[in-house]
């Protein structure tokens, strides 16, 4: 990323005001509606437990590979992936709006087009793994992520 890039990714994170969380939950919202929409599974609560914890692992896995910009800012890096960690450890309280939320924030120019991209791209992979738990028997509790061994 050239300097002047930098320099506005760090003026943005500076002067970042609140994360819009609603605004990312409709977004996810959104996404997995057609999720489970397009698996045959619109309305059931269960695949939507699933495929919320899922996507929320996608993000927690993908994503972290961004860091290796905010790397380069070694003044708010710490802090940032202090922000991060809290957010990944918690799935409880923080879910995946959360997540999209705290992306866009640091500077929306950059991250809210690459999560749309992300978000479309980990449809296909959700919209089947719904689809496969269904025609296995629609156990979907019983799959979800094990934060605890996951180390998140």
């Amino acid at each position: 990323m050239p300097e002047p890039e930098l320099t506005a990714l760090r003026e943005a994170i500076r002067c970042r005001g609140p994360a819009d969380v609603p605004a990312a939950a409709a977004v996810v919202g959104e996404c997995l509606g057609g999720v489970l929409h397009d698996a045959g599974a619109a309305g059931n609560e269960a695949a939507l437990r699933w495929a919320r914890d899922r996507l929320r692992l996608f993000m927690v896995v993908s994503w972290g590979n961004w860091f290796g910009v905010l790397e380069r800012l070694p003044q708010e890096y710490p802090r940032l992936r202090a922000e991060w960690r809290e957010l990944t450890t918690d799935p409880a309280r923080y879910g995946p709006e959360h997540l999209v939320a705290w992306w866009w924030r640091l500077q929306p120019g950059m991250f809210q087009p690459l999560i749309a991209t992300q978000l479309r791209e980990m449809s296909p992979p959700l919209r089947d793994g719904v689809a496969n738990v269904l025609k296995e028997g629609g156990d979907f509790d019983t799959r979800l992520v094990d934060w605890v061994a996951f180390g998140a």
